[in-house]
């Protein structure tokens, strides 16, 4: 029988042929297929790979649909932050004709085949919606058989799929070419650039050109890295002048980007999803991670030999637990209003740069304005200088607040140093929505703790401290605790009576 395979071995088509004839020797070679023939060298090996693959997936080439993953609010969140969003105006210009001329619609997915962006021809985009060729839906193998999206992250290359080359029969009257993306610096896939179409408008050229895309997209991000890692660089340098103890110059991803001095530390680490304690390969010790704010990567700062497991000392410290909030600087502390402390916190316990609308919403909620938050920014930086920097905000030198401490007493179970910071709650009258977040999961905890360990002495303490003072709850367990006698029965007693007059028995 003669084979359908063209000369290269990731086309589907010829450049001349028949395509309904085409499309009809395929369908029958799928039917056999299904029917358990072996079809060994009458479709492309690519194709037969991944229809096994597909299979052992548990498709059924009949029923079977793409699972639709995403709403639109989450596809629209994710693409908005997906590393291919700022090419798709190049995608969109190198693909213009595919899509307006020639009957395609441009499909963008994931690394994972989850359809991030589609847009074309409306006649083709309405045709496809009832297969879920829309986007959030699943496009890998596993999700929805071979197709070009799916395959070519399977096998990691450009590949184009025609009619009946599709695992799944409902996708037979279509064809479609893929490549897939890579990230200049991992060499992973981020995504894959698609052009889809009816069968009859299946042309080798639509390869090359969604191939092309790629390539053109991988230089872009090539660029763009480049820039990033020279601000990256730039930012390190002068974190760690002057500085004598071993740093190094880290990506998230735990590519080690640059070492002073030179070689103390391996090419690669494990990824670092935050800051703080780091365990170094090869027994090198343990380093701290500091976010360089505003950018994609940390400055590694190598612990000495024998030191105790603490944190390196940050270079400012957010003071919140209280009703006079100040920041202290290496030049002395620097009194915050409320508001102003507010922000700082914020920050801080975001744990990265904030736009000003993201600011806005953290700070005051959605009723908020970016511009009443950029005029308080405008004072803050006024009155802070260097230590803020800006697009987006963020701490440009390391910082820390006594929440931040309170928390981490808290998970050692340090109970009595975490309740001394937290005697007069965190920021009391603030109604910030991440600060009330902050506050309660504190204060929450911190409660929790105490009356699971049971001692008088610090149940007593919780009772009298702002957020403990009307813990009806906590004031009958300290009574329940107290022996008849105890010298702190009458206190203990009397601040019940209290609160039962004010809330009730």
């Amino acid at each position: 029988m003669t084979t359908l395979q063209p000369a290269n071995p990731w086309l589907a088509v010829q450049p001349v042929g028949d395509r309904l004839a085409q499309a009809r020797a395929l369908r029958r070679i799928h039917e056999e297929f299904h029917a358990g023939a072996d079809v060994g060298g009458r479709v492309r090996a690519v194709v037969a790979q991944s229809w096994a693959r597909s299979g052992d997936a548990g498709l059924d080439p009949v029923r079977h649909l793409p699972s639709i993953l995403m709403d639109d609010r989450e596809i629209e969140e994710r693409w908005s932050r997906h590393p291919l969003y700022p090419v798709l105006p190049m995608l969109r210009d190198l693909l213009s004709s595919a899509t307006s001329q020639s009957g395609h619609m441009l499909v963008i997915s994931d690394a994972r085949g989850v359809l991030m962006w589609i847009e074309g021809h409306h006649k083709v985009i309405e045709a496809t919606h009832d297969m879920h060729l829309v986007c959030g839906a699943d496009w890998s193998e596993t999700g929805a058989g071979t197709n070009a999206m799916g395959t070519a992250i399977a096998v990691d290359h450009p590949v184009q799929i025609f009619s009946a080359e599709h695992f799944n029969r409902i996708v037979h009257p279509w064809q479609c070419s893929g490549a897939p993306i890579h990230d200049p610096a991992t060499g992973e896939i981020l995504g894959v650039v698609d052009l889809t179409g009816h069968l009859r408008t299946a042309h080798p050229h639509t390869l090359s050109l969604v191939t092309a895309a790629a390539g053109m997209a991988e230089a872009y991000l090539r660029h763009d890295q480049a820039r990033k890692d020279e601000q990256l660089r730039d930012a390190f340098l002068e974190r760690v002048a002057g500085s004598t103890q071993a740093t190094a110059l880290v990506r998230p991803s735990g590519h080690v980007m640059m070492a002073l001095p030179h070689g103390w530390l391996p090419t690669r680490i494990d990824a670092i999803t935050d800051g703080g304690e780091v365990t170094l390969p090869r027994r090198t010790g343990v380093a701290d991670a500091e976010p360089l704010p505003g950018l994609d990567g940390y400055v590694l700062w190598r612990r000495a030999t024998g030191r105790a497991s603490a944190a390196r000392v940050p270079a400012a410290r957010l003071e919140v637990m209280g009703r006079r909030p100040r920041l202290v600087l290496p030049r002395g502390p620097v009194e915050l209003s409320g508001r102003h402390a507010e922000i700082l916190a914020v920050l801080l316990l975001a744990g990265r740069g904030l736009t000003s609308e993201e600011l806005t919403l953290e700070v005051y909620g959605e009723e908020g304005k970016p511009v009443t938050l950029r005029a308080e920014m405008s004072r803050l930086r006024r009155t802070l200088g260097a230590t803020l920097s800006t697009r987006p905000y963020a701490f440009a030198i390391p910082a820390g607040s006594d929440l931040q401490e309170a928390e981490q007493l808290l998970d050692r179970g340090c109970l009595t140093e975490a309740l001394a910071l937290t005697q007069d709650g965190v920021l009391p009258g603030s109604q910030a929505p991440r600060i009330v977040e902050a506050r309660e999961r504190l204060e929450h905890g911190l409660r929790t703790a105490i009356l699971r360990d049971g001692d008088p002495d610090l149940l007593q303490a919780w009772c009298r401290s702002a957020p403990g003072q009307e813990d009806e709850p906590a004031a009958r367990a300290l009574l329940a605790l107290l022996p008849a006698g105890d010298a702190r029965l009458p206190a203990a007693q009397a601040h019940l009576a209290r609160l039962e007059r004010t809330f009730g028995p």
